[in-house]
């Protein structure tokens, strides 16, 4: 049963989100302007024992924006990729769900503002990403101390960086974690129009368009671009999170079992009434629960950091 608030979040992406969402063509634009709105004026803040720390661009090292979440004593790292269709999405709107699992979790939190498509498109997004897990490995950061966690393209993002990781035989980290991920740009699985009145926040006009910004010709079955269509052998442990109402349910269900056919473990955990990407939403009851219990598995994966928050 889901909580009240959960409930109102639904009716509320429902009458104002998913209509502006709706709208074609895609005006990117737009969409930006009504996630600052959403997000108001102020800079969302982090409790108090958890450190904020920006990092500016690098590019002599090819490092996009990011900033640091840090507990006190932190023992793990976290890279996490924000959701947005590739299109949308900054740090503002991910920092309190990444201050909540660097606290649970007793991590540091690196949050990536990577580049966005249409002004960048593929593989622009995967190019930030794969350069700060290489530079965590640069700084002495062990691969089995590091977990990946990304939400919805976010998803996608962290599966592509450990495939170009493995392609490239560095060492791949301790594990990922996924929260509603899109990993099928092609938009071909079935949910996309079964639950297209189901789902509260995403209509099925937005992921084609914004998926055709973002490969910008590249053909949408690439692996590294869409990761469902990927030689998955070889990657770490998944945790993979969604909801039974969300059009993005059948790419969940899809990775969760090519991956166990491929010798990967995976976990796919399905919850009922809950938006997309809903971990983000840190105001839910829901989205806590959801990141503890992601928290405990990335502490899991972590055996070399003794101990816990």
């Amino acid at each position: 049963m889901s909580s009240l608030k959960a409930l109102m979040t639904n009716t509320y992406l429902r009458t104002v989100v998913k209509p502006q969402l709706a709208a074609t063509p895609l005006d990117v634009g737009r969409i930006r302007a009504l996630g600052e709105r959403l997000l108001g004026s102020e800079p969302m803040t982090v409790p108090a024992d958890v450190q904020h720390v920006a990092v500016a661009a690098q590019p002599s090292r090819k490092l996009c924006p990011a900033e640091w979440l840090r507990a006190d004593d932190y023992q793990r790292t976290v890279l996490y990729t924000h959701g947005g269709a590739y299109c949308f999405g900054n740090l503002d709107g991910h920092r309190p769900a990444c201050a909540y699992l660097a606290r649970k979790a007793g991590a540091q939190v690196l949050s990536l503002d990577y580049r966005l498509a249409p002004e960048h498109p593929f593989p622009a997004a995967l190019e930030d990403t794969l350069a700060w897990y290489r530079a965590l490995l640069d700084s002495g950061t062990p691969a089995s101390e590091i977990v990946l966690v990304g939400d919805s393209a976010g998803g996608g993002l962290v599966l592509a960086c450990m495939l170009a990781a493995r392609d490239l035989q560095l060492p791949l980290p301790a594990g990922a974690v996924l929260f509603s991920p899109w990993v099928d740009l092609s938009c071909s699985g079935r949910t996309m129009r079964s639950l297209e009145h189901a789902d509260a926040m995403l209509p099925p006009s937005l992921p084609p368009q914004a998926a055709a910004l973002y490969l910008n010709g590249t053909d949408a079955k690439e692996p590294l671009a869409s990761p469902l269509f990927a030689d998955l052998h070889g990657l770490p442990p998944l945790m993979i999170h969604a909801s039974n109402g969300e059009i993005l349910l059948a790419d969940a269900t899809r990775l969760h079992e090519h991956a166990q056919a491929q010798g990967v473990k995976s976990e796919l955990h399905l919850r009922t009434y809950l938006p997309h990407a809903w971990p983000v939403m840190l105001p839910l009851a829901e989205a806590r629960e959801t990141l503890r219990e992601s928290a405990e598995f990335i502490v899991g994966l972590t055996p070399s950091a003794e101990g816990d928050d």
